[in-house]
């Protein structure tokens, strides 16, 4: 019989954190999840998740290629998957919080402008 793979655990402190420091930019934030992970909505689209223990954020693309190069972050890959081009990962669990505002805040906003389409 094949073996199940272990499921992934998500860090909740994490999310908790994220999920504050999100709804200090943005009080119309709400919980949600997609991949199985918890994750943070602004209106119908996803801006933020935690996977594992690690920060997902969907952001342009120009920003999560520059942010990418520059080694603020790496491509997001859920389950082994291709990267996907709007989405990076930021390492580094909570202490990631405190050097990403501009980050949260850029994927904040690029959901909120997502909603419209």
């Amino acid at each position: 019989m094949p073996v199940k793979p272990k499921a992934l655990t998500h860090d909740k402190v994490l999310f908790d954190a994220v999920l504050a420091r999100a709804a200090s930019f943005n009080p119309d934030v709400r919980r949600g999840s997609m991949f199985g992970s918890p994750a943070i909505y602004v209106g119908r689209r996803m801006a933020i998740c935690v996977y594992g223990a690690e920060l997902g954020l969907r952001v342009p693309e120009t920003l999560a290629r520059k942010t990418i190069e520059d080694g603020r972050a790496t491509p997001f890959q859920p389950y082994g998957k291709a990267p996907m081009r709007e989405w990076i990962v930021l390492g580094g669990g909570p202490t990631a919080l405190e050097t990403s505002d501009n980050l949260l805040q850029a994927a904040l906003t690029f959901a909120e402008k997502n909603n419209a389409r």
